[in-house]
């Protein structure tokens, strides 16, 4: 295999010195690669390595550009390709003939895409050369499970065990929650004879061939969080209609154009919502057109940012037409394992969730994709209640009646806000006093510093009605301050802000913020106290 290899790279060595020789240049071509180049970057790189070319035909150009992916290792003998098709009247062409340099797998009708493997990287190169201007072809990126948070980040966070339905708000009876509405889960597949899942309206389609039903942990958690079917364990929207579309091999694992397949099925089997608790780092045209695709016919698409703890989102929840998902614990203090960046929409609880798992196991699960199970199931239970309301109207109801984060705003942690199902449910009664003290903000760019350091504390009206006054009292560092607020409309969030001396030698700042409304009664005193540790750097 390498002798053939070397065979092949020693003939387009000759094929470039060969066309040196006659002194042509090489015009800029711009292609699809997906190894973190722009197209831009990688056609100057072309000219770059060929200025000595001058003068040659376009058709001469075109194979000079094309040979010139093999000794760059864009392709190879075995690379998993996606061509795009351009035009219709060129899906007739017979993709089948050995001369072409490559073999057929799969075809995407919807989205005009093939997916081949390159057998003669010579000729597949030949082949782009001679039809480059009717096909647009890439790289079948990987696409896998976002990884698992690291224990000893997870020891930092709180976790909320078996309260996470309780800390968001849900109603208890909400068994009826999802009727007639149908969510895909594009995953590792679904133990559907686990304890919990027993009743579920379920359907399963494998778009892999490995015939294998282990691992399926993962798809099984995210299952009983949108639809758990117990007294003991109810999902949000028990009532939903679950398609499992099986994506991801038993570890995790996943490509591009299986994936885009499958976003195409679930909205060609009439799914309302697709959860995809997945991502990798690189992008792809053919995800893109199956985002589109899904768009058009009004399917909304969920998915996890990542447990990468950088900036940096992944794909496709960095995609504009779909709602990236972050983390928060059970004190509503974004993850510090959630990728962040400007396209995370918002957070849902992530760290220490009791879910379903396979072998009929419960387990304790952390990170986005749970995170996301959790809004996929919001909004199944919201279009369900009101099934007049279209689903940009759910999307809008949804982020109107977050709870703000640490800092407030969107920002690039938390985007729009935390989940609230209780807000939600209550958004049209009137009435409901709530006052919240949201938590604590310190702007990272001033903890390095010496001297004296700002930091905010937010509060929330969370009900329906004007807050005419109330006060707030904050303990730190064996200060007392108080703070007169009033006059704020559901939703409005404040802040004050406060300082403390970063040169002391003790790191850690207990902040203790407690607030007491005058004149009305807050019908969830709960969240009008909040204490925390912090450990500063």
């Amino acid at each position: 295999m390498r002798v053939l290899k070397l065979i092949s790279q020693i003939l387009v060595f000759i094929a470039f010195v060969y066309l040196a020789k006659q002194m042509f240049t090489l015009d800029e071509i711009k292609l699809i690669n997906t190894k973190n180049v722009s197209n831009e970057s990688f056609s100057h790189d072309l000219i770059m390595k060929e200025n000595l070319l001058s003068g040659a035909s376009n058709k001469t150009k075109e194979h000079a550009s094309y040979l010139s992916l093999i000794t760059n290792q864009i392709i190879d003998a075995g690379s998993d390709i996606l061509l795009s098709i351009g035009k219709p009247n060129h899906l007739d062409m017979n993709f089948t003939q050995s001369s072409f340099g490559f073999e057929m797998i799969d075809y995407l009708e919807p989205l005009r895409t093939i997916r081949v493997r390159v057998d003669d990287p010579v000729s597949f190169a030949r082949f782009l050369a001679d039809n480059g201007e009717e096909f647009e072809f890439e790289q079948n990126v990987p696409l896998k499970l976002p990884t698992m948070p690291e224990q000893r980040i997870l020891e930092a966070e709180e976790p909320f065990l078996g309260h996470s339905m309780n800390w968001l708000g849900a109603q208890n009876d909400r068994r009826e929650s999802g009727h007639g509405i149908k969510v895909a889960i594009l995953d590792t597949g679904i133990e559907i004879n686990h304890e919990s899942l027993y009743g579920l309206n379920y359907s399963e389609v494998s778009l892999l061939d490995d015939g294998v039903d282990v691992g399926v942990g993962h798809g099984t958690g995210i299952a009983s969080i949108i639809a758990g079917q117990t007294d003991e364990f109810l999902g949000l929207a028990p009532s939903s209609e679950v398609l499992s579309v099986k994506v991801l091999n038993s570890d995790g694992v996943g490509d591009s154009f299986t994936i885009a397949k499958g976003i195409v099925l679930a909205v060609d089997q009439g799914a309302d919502i697709i959860n995809l608790s997945l991502g990798g780092f690189s992008s792809s045209s053919t995800m893109d057109q199956a985002i589109r695709y899904a768009k058009s016919k009004d399917v909304l698409l969920v998915s996890a940012v990542g447990n990468d703890g950088t900036e940096g989102v992944l794909y496709p929840a960095r995609h504009k037409d779909v709602i990236a998902v972050s983390s928060v614990d059970a004190k509503s203090r974004v993850s510090s394992f959630a990728s962040y960046g400007p396209e995370v929409d918002l957070a849902a609880p992530g760290v220490g969730i009791v879910t379903a798992w396979e072998d009929n196991h419960f387990v304790e699960f952390s990170g986005t994709s749970i995170a996301t199970a959790f809004v996929t199931g919001a909004l199944a239970h919201e279009l369900s209640k009101s099934p007049s309301q279209n689903k940009n109207g759910a999307i809008e109801a949804l982020y109107n009646n977050l709870d703000e984060a640490e800092k407030p705003g969107k920002d690039i942690w938390a985007g729009r806000g935390v989940v609230n199902l209780r807000r939600l449910e209550q958004r049209n009664t009137p009435g409901i006093v709530d006052a919240a003290v949201i938590g604590y903000y310190f702007d990272s760019s001033n903890l390095s510093s010496s001297g004296t350091i700002p930091f905010q504390v937010t509060v929330q009206n969370q009900g329906t009605a004007w807050i005419q006054s109330m006060r707030l009292k904050i303990n730190y560092k064996g200060l007392e301050k108080n703070f007169r607020l009033g006059n704020m409309s559901a939703g409005e969030s404040r802040s004050e802000t406060l300082y403390f001396d970063s040169d002391s030698p003790d790191k850690t700042l207990s902040i203790s913020s407690e607030l007491s409304l005058l004149g009305q009664k807050d019908l969830f005193p709960k969240n009008n106290v909040r204490k925390s540790s912090l450990i500063l750097p």
